[in-house]
Parts: structure tokens; sequence; C-alpha cells
């Protein structure tokens, strides 16, 4: 990934007011590549989440806390996820179980990776085994940055102070045995080779090896270069145990992208586990970015390296599609977000032979992006109403109306094809549809037309003598020849007293394409041909062509 990839803004979540400058590090990171930044306080998430996912190609997401807690960020990624949000990192699943050290302990040693023996507290009644012995470590389950983590040396200390953590988090504690030897961290970095190990790091602890991190050791702010982190430099078979491990570990708990692990390497050589990090401290100057600087990677390569790894996972978003249709009264111009499909060669073709005479009035039932109600303002309507179910459709339409400078002609109305007039009952020159009409056995998406592709159509054609001028009303419609097309003319002429097939043409197919959309729906395709209700042919061995059908329909006959 390079600088401009991104054609949007790369959005980044973090815990307004915490301590950690991580989202002004990553910032400067990511502007240093060239990116925009869109920064958000994660405390407003509900209320930014859809406008992240929509405007921005990915979201680093580094919440600290949500609602005060550390066990509630996760929630912050989920709400982006649910708004379809591209994260970088891990997914909220797997971010909740690395957040919770009780879960995630367990799916490490069921994998065969030591994490340190202790029990779980529940409540105030409990007691500690035999096997248990001081010094021992008391952590809340669900925090993070050694928040509420004590060094406890007495089993009188350890119910002291469970029963302050237990009050004051609401959650469940750990009570480890301590582990006597090196704190080493760990970090992971998803490259083009798959899963890199950084080189490890070794915290220098203060008094020897009866020293933890503390959150107050993890809140420092650093200044020029730490005096406590050095590379471990473990023995070339210790390195790839751990490795091996860390590997591993990453893998059981579905972690992605990047992250870190704790670990104590004990004096009898043995590396436990303490905790995963899927969300470790990005500041240039903490395990990650320190790793990445050994590795030969600097800060911005760093932050480049993450990106890369979730735009290779979820694919490039398109760039922001731009349409130009010259018609007999001048060009337009649309620009279509990648969020909306382009309008189809046949839409195009459509707006290109309309009939539309100047001060008429128009109805554009199912808007999408706005081409026909533009080209109907460009042509001389001088009153364009643009109807869909989706607010956003209807919302690109008036900034496309606002480019081609129609926006005093285009209205719009939300809901369904006429439904959106919501009771009234003006009269148009002209209506335009294209309706989703791909027939399919079950509904498959934003394509589906119903059982045999006319139930859209249906309703288009009934209700077109309530809105239609009776002298001289126009339904102008593009039509598929998979949907039923002896049905649809039939039904024309049943409704119109004129119908004219005024253009034709080819599109082609194959029978994969549709089979992604939705399983069995080509051989959907061969039963409704079979049956005279789909008209499409094969011109060479697995490769079809249907018919697009530009149809104007006039003078509503009287029921």
């Amino acid at each position: 990934m390079r600088k401009g990839l991104f054609r949007m803004p790369i959005g980044v979540v973090h815990t307004a007011g915490s301590p950690c400058q991580c989202a002004q590090s990553i910032s400067e990171g990511l502007r240093s590549l060239g990116h925009e930044v869109r920064i958000v306080d994660a405390e407003r998430i509900e209320f930014e989440a859809s406008r992240l996912a929509g405007e921005c190609d990915l979201i680093i997401d580094h919440t600290d806390t949500y609602r005060g807690r550390g066990m509630y960020r996760p929630l912050v990624r989920m709400i982006l996820e649910t708004h379809g949000g591209r994260i970088v990192g891990s997914e909220a699943k797997a971010c909740l179980l690395a957040d919770d050290k009780i879960a995630s302990k367990a799916k490490l040693r069921a994998a065969g990776v030591p994490t340190p023996p202790g029990i779980v507290i529940e409540g105030e009644n409990w007691k500690i085994p035999s096997w248990l012995k001081p010094p021992l470590v008391l952590k809340p389950a669900f925090e993070h940055m050694s928040r509420g983590v004590r060094l406890v040396r007495s089993e009188a200390e350890a119910r002291t102070l469970a029963a302050t953590l237990y009050q004051s988090l609401h959650q469940p504690l750990l009570l480890e045995a301590f582990i006597p030897g090196r704190e080493l961290a760990v970090s992971l970095l998803e490259g083009p080779a798959g899963l890199e190990i950084l080189p490890i790091l070794e915290w220098k602890m203060k008094d020897g090896a009866r020293e933890i991190l503390s959150e107050a050791d993890k809140l420092r702010d650093w200044v020029g270069e730490r005096k406590d982190a050095q590379p471990a430099g473990l023995s070339s078979d210790g390195q790839r145990e751990l490795e091996g491990m860390a590997r591993l570990g990453f893998q059981v708990l579905g972690l992605r992208d990047y992250g870190r692990f704790d670990i104590r390497l004990s004096e009898d050589g043995t590396f436990y586990f303490l905790e995963a990090n899927p969300t470790p401290s990005l500041e240039p100057l903490e395990a990650l970015a320190l790793a990445a600087r050994w590795a030969g990677l600097d800060y911005p390569s760093l932050v480049e390296r993450m990106l890369d790894a979730a735009a290779r996972r979820y694919g490039r978003r398109e760039r922001e599609g731009r349409v130009r249709v010259d018609l007999k009264r001048g060009a337009i111009e649309l620009a279509v977000p990648s969020r909306f499909p382009l309008p189809a060669p046949s839409s195009l073709d459509l707006a290109k032979i309309l009939d539309i005479q100047p001060g008429e009035t128009v109805l554009d039932l199912g808007c999408g992006t706005g081409l026909l109600a533009i080209a109907a303002a460009r042509l001389g309507a001088r009153r364009v109403v643009a109807t869909d179910r989706d607010p956003q459709a209807l919302e690109l339409t008036l900034e496309n109306a606002r480019r081609n400078g129609q926006e005093s002609v285009v209205e719009t109305r939300v809901g369904s094809w006429y439904g959106a007039l919501r009771g009234e009952r003006e009269r148009f020159d002209v209506i335009l549809a294209t309706p989703p009409q791909t027939p399919g056995p079950a509904f498959f998406g934003p394509k589906y037309g119903g059982f045999d592709g006319t139930e859209h159509l249906q309703k288009i054609i009934e209700g077109a003598g309530d809105f239609l001028d009776r002298q001289n009303g126009r339904l102008w419609l593009l039509a598929i020849s998979l949907a039923h097309p002896s049905w649809l003319w039939r039904k024309l002429e049943e409704r119109f007293e004129e119908v004219v097939l005024v253009k034709e043409s080819e599109r082609p197919f194959t029978a994969r394409e549709y089979e992604e959309m939705a399983q069995g729906l080509f051989r959907h395709f061969l039963s409704l041909r079979s049956w005279g209700w789909a008209d499409f042919q094969e011109v060479e061995e697995g490769r079809y062509v249907f018919r697009n059908l530009f149809i104007r329909a006039r003078r509503v006959r009287p029921r």
C-alpha cells in the first residue's frame, strides 16, 4: 500500500481524555503516508458509526475504555462492524475473547500454551487451594493496561484487595501464581509473507525478578529513548519455542493483522502467557512500535503494514465512480459512491432515448443515483419527482441534481413505487421505471423481482393509470427478457392503447454470474424458459444473452 491508495479517510476511534496518546501518534503516522484522518471519541460511537463506516476505507479502533469500563470496549468495534465498518485488527468477537482473561487463558491452555496457574474469584466465598502459594497476582478478568493488578504476599492481603476490586469493578477476578523471571512482550504483525513475529522485547524490572508492571508503569510518558526496554536476546531454541507458541495463540484466539502477548519467562525456562492484547498501545515508544523499529520498520511503515493487512483481507474499495451521459440538451455527470452500484449501461441507453418535452412533469420510480431524474430535468422537464425506498439514494439524487444545476427541478419522496406519493393524486406527463426484475425461487437480494420477475412490473403497470395524464401520459419501462416478456406485453396492452418497443439491446451473461448471486438461480432460469416464461439464448458454451427491452406505453385505457 502506498500514498493515495485510499479514496476516503482512515477512521481512528479512541477514548477521549485517556492518558494514552495513541490517537495522536496514529494520526500523525497516517498523515505522513498521505491519508486523511477522521478521529472519533469512542463515547460517541452510536452517533458516528454509520458515518465512519460509509466515509472511511478502514477504521483503526483503539478504544481504551467505553462507558468508563475496559470490559465494554469490544462493543465499540461491534457497533462499527454492524454498520459495515472495515476494521484494522481483530474483529469484535476476538477482542471480546482476548479481553476476557478467563476464557482466553482456557483457550490457550487447551492448545498447550502455558498460563500462570490460579483460580477465578466470583464472589465473597472463595478459598485459596493448597497448591497456590504467595506471592500471588490479583487482577480483574476484563481490564487491561494493568488496571487493578496487584502483587499480594499473603492470603489476608489477597482477601482485602479482592473485596475492594470486586465491589468497585463488579466483575470476576483472577488470583494467579506470581512467576519469578523475565517479563517479555511478543508483538505480531501480518505481512505480505504471512504472520511475522517481531523482535521480542524484554522489560527491565526495577527491583529484580519480583516486580510486576503496574498501571502507573504503562501510563508513564516517555521522551526520547526508553531505558526500561531491550531486545530479549533469547537462545535460538527459546526463540523458536516462543514464536511457535505466539503463532498458535494468535490463531486459537482468532486474532488478525497485529497484536501482542505479555509473557513471563520463569527461572526454569518455561514461557507463561499472561494475557493477549488485540489492541496494544501504538505509541512510538511502546512495545509494538519498538519491536517494529528493531525489525527495520519506522513508525509510518508500521502503520502502513497494519493498513495493508486489513486492505488485503477486505479487498480494495472501488473509488468513487463518475458517470457522464451526453443528451440532446447537454451532458449530465454523476458522482456515484462506492456503496452504490454504477448505473447499468441499459439505464444510460434509456436516458438517451427519452422523449420528454420542455415543461412536462415526470415521476421517476426508484431513482437510485438520480440518473433518469436528472436526465429528465436536463431535457426540459419543469418538475421531476424522484422516489426510492432508500433515503441514501434520495440524498445522492439531490446531490447529483445540485452538481448538474437541477436542484430547483428535482424533488424527492421516500417510499416504494407509488406509495411514496402518500395519497397524492397528481398526474404526470411521464413515468420512468427500471424496477428489479431478476426472477428467482426465493428472495436473494436487491435485484429480486419475484418468482417470474414480474412482481414489481405488475405494481408499476397497474398503478400507472392513477398517476399518468390520460391524454398524452407515457410510461417508459426498461424490462428484461428474463422476466416473462409475453406476460409483460399482454399486461401492457390491457392497460394502454399504444405499446411500442422503442429499442432492444443484448445483455451477455454466464451461468456463474447468477449462481454467485444465489445457488440454483440459473437453474431457475432454465425452468422458466422451458415453461415459456423467460427468453434467453446460449451463444456459445457457458455464455448466454438476454434482451433489454426499452418500452413506451401511452394513453391509459379506462377501467
